[in-house]
């Protein structure tokens, strides 16, 4: 699978999530919404994920690599993934569950396969 479809695999999995939006920028880049609030960037042509995160967070998901910090502007906290695999889907998507509990003051981790 090329690298850009499991970017959109990503996609499609967050746009299930209740209160999830994908909005697309460019063909390449897409802001991915909780409601009105920015919970990160998804983009096909660098195969990556873009989150942002309390200081103490991104801290936290850079020293257990869970996250690499933004190479353009590492002082902000903003975290990056790539998505070469499909490992890395299911780290991507438990970033983006991580910044979505935080967003919707839950604890218990989102999946669409919970039974409701």
């Amino acid at each position: 699978m090329a690298h850009a479809e499991l970017v959109d695999e990503i996609a499609n999995e967050l746009d299930t999530w209740p209160g999830v939006s994908i909005e697309r920028v460019t063909e390449a880049t897409a802001l991915v919404r909780y409601e009105e609030v920015m919970l990160g960037v998804l983009d096909r042509d660098r195969h990556v994920a873009e989150l942002r995160f309390s200081h103490p967070e991104h801290d936290e998901l850079v020293e257990h690599g869970d996250a690499e910090p933004d190479p353009e502007e590492p002082d902000v906290d903003v975290v990056t993934h790539g998505v070469e695999g499909p490992s890395d889907v299911t780290a991507v998507l438990e970033l983006f569950d991580r910044r979505y509990r935080d967003v919707r003051g839950e604890e218990d981790p989102y999946s669409s396969q919970d039974p409701a």
